[in-house]
């Protein structure tokens, strides 16, 4: 674990020229990446100020990590916290290489006291919203994400809040992430689809009465790429019926039977919408070739509800 550390002991040189010498070559050797240079005279600054300058303690563990040895930079750097526990960068450093080696608690802790000395730094702000995700804390996972993202708005920035958002059942905050993301970028397929869902949600139609016809019009874009895309297709059915379009929800939910004959939600939706219409004998004809094609616990219990729904309604228009 620390062959690496005595091995650079071993090369350590002192004097006070050597130190600035060292240093220049140092920042050299990080800029262009020779991380085994720059490990090596990084320690020997560090060496030779007597293991008082935290950035060459910071700057010897970050090579080490480069070099594939996080063992060696953890133990550094654990060393340079005792020694200058206040400084920030130390402690964000450190909450990144336990996240690499998988000690996601650890990490978290140190990613935590970096911010509490330095609210605005923005690898600890990801890093510990990366690891809370990770640990399924995914509630607390959303204010260090949000304020990464007032301070740093990237794509993967947005992306890391959408997926705490989603996973923490916080509806707002996903639809107004997804809206800022989709304003920088024009996001895939899948997100679209995934953001266009959040529309249906009754507690985001209350907060933002907007919602619906924005997740249509995230829709509409899948389907202008994807005309078959059979999601796209169910979902706009069921924003139909919300808006009381029954027709279009009828023709947008037998365009999904037909781009995907397996789909049992889409033949299922559309036989509700039909027993709705009052069209049993219909609503018949799709609950048959579902049940010809169900195969999960919840959409056959799903089927058993609407078959009997169906005798019900027939049973009463005999």
């Amino acid at each position: 674990m620390r062959a690496m550390i005595l091995l650079l002991v071993a090369c350590a040189a002192p004097g006070g020229a050597g130190i600035e010498a060292n240093e220049r070559l140092a920042e050299s050797a990080s800029r262009r990446g020779d991380w085994a240079a720059a490990a090596d005279l990084w320690h020997r600054v560090y060496l030779a100020d007597r293991f008082e300058n935290p950035r060459a303690c910071l700057e010897t563990a970050r090579a080490l990590s480069e070099l594939g040895d996080p063992d060696s930079a953890e133990a550094l750097l654990r060393d340079g916290i005792r020694r200058s526990p206040e400084n920030s960068a130390l402690h964000e450093l450190h909450g990144v290489v336990l996240e690499e080696t998988g000690y996601r608690r650890a990490a978290e802790a140190a990613y935590s006291k970096a911010l509490e000395l330095q609210p605005s730094l923005i690898h600890a702000l990801a890093g510990l919203g990366r690891v809370r995700l990770q640990l399924g804390l995914e509630t607390s996972a959303i204010p260090p994400l949000q304020r990464l993202v007032e301070l740093d708005p990237t794509p993967e920035a947005l992306h890391l809040l959408t997926k705490a958002a989603l996973a923490a059942n916080d509806y707002v905050v996903a639809y107004d992430t997804y809206l800022h993301m989709f304003d920088m970028v024009e996001g895939t397929l899948e997100e679209l689809l995934d953001a266009a869902k959040l529309g249906l949600k009754p507690s985001l139609r209350s907060a933002r009465r907007a919602s619906p016809l924005i997740c249509e019009a995230w829709l509409a874009r899948v389907l202008e790429v994807d005309p078959q895309c059979t999601r796209a297709h169910i979902l706009l059915g069921a924003y139909r019926q919300l808006a009381g379009d029954d027709e279009a929800a009828v023709r947008h939910l037998t365009r999904a039977c037909e781009t995907d004959p397996a789909s049992t939600e889409a033949f299922l939706d559309l036989a509700e919408l039909y027993m709705r219409l009052a069209e049993v004998e219909i609503a018949r004809t799709f609950l048959d070739h579902a049940s010809e094609i169900v195969e999960d616990e919840a959409a056959r219990t799903r089927l058993s509800t609407l078959l009997s729904r169906a005798a019900e309604l027939g049973a009463r228009s005999d």
